[in-house]
């Protein structure tokens, strides 16, 4: 059973502390369940039950202790040497002697935003044309044929654009009412990741597990992100080769490599200082092409969270917006 809710927040230390009682509540119950001789078929599906909600509760403590690192960072600069990047390399941790949670955080500003497709307006201008220019070499950059990466393209725009007119190789009401199950074109912005499974030539495989050769598009894309200026910046502390070489044609696979290269060794405390990368093409190129588009720090963050115990397990997706110290979880998926 998937549980999503759109808005929500954790108070960082007091949900914790929450959390890990009922947990706590849960091992009693399945330790007084344990002691009782001849558990019938019905405590069995109790325990089972209640081993499941504790592994549910792990997943969502692991969110929490998300939420706190992010508000205990410094927000001037996000870069894989933050605390909330550590949790990527921690493998399991253990909570309250009930179980361990494993999961993955992920900057979603290292990523490029599908929603600077379309204007304020819904509609499409020289800026969002850009911005299709930058999606389409992505999409073929991570290995997609050129018209798989036109019918995405087009298809987004038509997704969110406020009109009902099919755009180049797109799809409107038109054909989503002929799938089964049938659905409409919302004409709005994607509000999750996840209803881009539902944008023509997506779909799931491609969203979440990659096609033959080609790596899971998530990786790449993203949804969450505040407009500052012409677009939503990609953070270049935290963004993929693959990310780095969409945002222009002189940013080649070399190039991009060495700002990873030179990030690793130490994190870019301000945009600028992406010129100082060996190869870079100059404060010209810098001012005119990249100002607009590059950051290093970010707003939005991601976590997916494993909660289990010996004998059960749950999965958390959560998406954090920080605003300062504070921290609100945004979206939530439990499955």
């Amino acid at each position: 059973m998937v549980t999503e809710y759109p808005v929500a927040e954790f108070k960082r230390q007091e949900g914790i502390a929450m959390i890990l009682a009922i947990v706590a509540v849960f091992l009693l119950s399945v330790a007084v369940l344990a002691t009782r001789s001849g558990v019938d078929l019905a405590s069995g599906i109790a325990a089972s039950a209640a081993h499941e909600t504790q592994a549910g509760y792990l997943a969502r403590s692991g969110l929490a202790m998300v939420s706190a690192a992010l508000a205990e960072d410094d927000t001037a600069v996000d870069s894989f040497n933050d605390d909330w990047a550590a949790a990527n390399d921690m493998g399991a941790v253990p909570i309250a002697d009930v179980g361990w949670a494993v999961g993955k955080v992920t900057d979603e500003e290292g990523k490029l935003n599908v929603l600077d497709l379309v204007n304020k307006d819904r509609m499409s201008d020289e800026l969002t044309e850009l911005a299709e220019i930058r999606l389409l070499d992505l999409l073929m950059i991570i290995g997609l044929t050129e018209s798989r990466a036109d019918e995405i393209v087009d298809s987004l725009v038509d997704w969110m654009d406020e009109d009902s007119t099919v755009t180049g190789f797109g799809a409107e009401d038109s054909y989503y009412g002929s799938l089964v199950p049938e659905y409409s074109c919302p004409d709005t912005y994607l509000m999750t990741v996840d209803e881009l499974a539902l944008v023509k030539g997506i779909g799931p495989i491609l969203l979440y597990q990659g096609e033959g050769e080609v790596p899971p598009l998530l990786r790449f894309v993203t949804v969450y992100g505040d407009k500052a200026g012409d677009y939503r910046k990609v953070n270049i502390n935290t963004a993929p080769v693959e990310v780095l070489m969409a945002l222009a044609p002189e940013i080649d696979r070399q190039l991009a490599e060495e700002i990873v290269a030179s990030r690793d060794t130490e994190p870019f405390t301000s945009p600028a200082q992406i010129k100082d990368v060996p190869g870079f093409p100059g404060d010209q190129f810098y001012s005119e092409t990249l100002a607009s588009l590059v950051d290093v720090s970010s707003s939005h963050f991601s976590a997916r969270i494993t909660g289990e115990t010996p004998s059960a397990s749950s999965q958390a997706f959560g998406v954090f917006r920080r605003t300062g110290q504070a921290v609100k979880l945004v979206y939530y998926k439990s499955f």
